[in-house]
């Protein structure tokens, strides 16, 4: 029998057997409560991130459903878990969009300051000095920008920019994640920024 045919008060009695310790009740409830969530989740997730957006909201259900004892309304309830689930998933999508065009546009905005984009690799340039210093104080910062110019150069969207960058800095450092690239990327951004206005006010005092 199909999982997702088993009517909604059956869900309710599978939920009463799982939390009174039946193991065989759990098993059913959560295969057919993934089988759902699969199906609605497919409509509106990427294929990528499918999986895990499933099982984030079955890890959820498990656990509040043991915390308040729930064996009524189960498959309204667990869907609105999912729908939670799946909001904060286009929530996170979106805080990493604007991380990746804030950090690719970033040496952009600093070289139209004073320099200009096309200076920004020459050896007198601020820009280049900033990154220089950044590179040698922070190593990390520095692949992670020497990835964004070197990913910028090959031309493309945002969205192909930093996918191309993320796999540079990867090559040098294998563990970097997704997150922990764009997490990085905005402290390193505001230590360029800090190390270019350094570089500026030294050259100004000097004049």
């Amino acid at each position: 029998m199909n999982p997702s045919a088993i009517p909604a008060n059956s869900l309710d009695e599978l939920a009463t057997g799982w939390l009174a310790g039946d193991h065989s009740a759990e098993t059913q409830l959560f295969e057919n409560l993934r089988v759902r969530f699969l199906g609605i989740a497919k409509r509106r997730v990427q294929q990528d991130h499918l999986e895990d957006v499933v099982q984030d909201a079955l890890q959820i259900v498990l656990r509040k459903g043991g915390e308040q004892h729930r064996t009524e309304n189960v498959l309204v309830w667990s869907l609105t878990i999912l729908r939670n689930v799946i909001g904060n998933h286009y929530q996170s999508r979106r805080r990493e969009t604007e991380r990746m065009v804030t950090g690719e546009t970033i040496l952009d905005n600093l070289a139209d300051s004073a320099e200009g984009p096309d200076q920004i690799h020459g050896a007198g340039s601020q820009l280049a000095m900033a990154l220089a210093d950044l590179a040698e104080r922070f190593p990390r910062c520095g692949r992670i920008f020497a990835g964004i110019l070197a990913s910028q150069e090959l031309g493309g969207g945002p969205r192909e920019v930093s996918q191309r960058a993320l796999e540079f800095v990867q090559r040098e450092d294998p563990e970097m994640t997704r997150g922990g690239f764009y997490t990085a990327l905005h402290r390193c951004r505001s230590q360029l920024r800090a190390t270019h206005e350094r570089i500026i006010g030294k050259e100004s005092s000097h004049g």
